[in-house]
């Protein structure tokens, strides 16, 4: 069993039956590979999947080794998109570091234009945690 402080996914507000989660990754343990990363998440995000949620995934404080690991960002994307893209109704990035932005903008192009729709890289100042209470 893989220790949950390693990871950084939490609910943390409801509102109008929509579950808000946060992940920081820079806030976890920096000790895991990508494999135990992926199953963690799988896991995490299997337990709510049949209910609306939004995802805020923050990258202030992310290691720049982190926010290169392309494995990881992939299988996590296959994940929400090919198994529970359905009910994730956002995902907002806040405080997104250089190699998030690449990426992701190198991703966009393959990725369903319904999912794309839904993610949103706030980059106009930086953001807490808190305003998405």
């Amino acid at each position: 069993m893989m220790d949950p402080t390693c990871f950084s996914f939490k609910k943390i507000s409801e509102k109008n039956g929509v579950s808000i989660y946060y992940t920081n990754p820079a806030k976890g343990k920096q000790s895991v590979d990508s494999n135990e990363i992926s199953e963690f998440y799988e896991n995490a995000v299997k337990k709510i999947y049949h209910k609306k949620w939004i995802w805020i995934f923050d990258s202030y404080e992310y290691d720049l080794a982190y926010g290169l690991d392309i494995k990881s960002g992939i299988e996590f994307t296959n994940l929400l998109i090919n198994k529970y893209g359905d009910n994730l109704l956002e995902v907002k990035i806040i405080n997104p570091i250089i190699p998030i932005k690449l990426i992701l903008k190198a991703a966009m192009p393959f990725i369903d234009k319904a999912i794309t729709d839904r993610i949103k890289m706030l980059t106009d100042r930086y953001y807490s945690v808190i305003e998405f209470m």
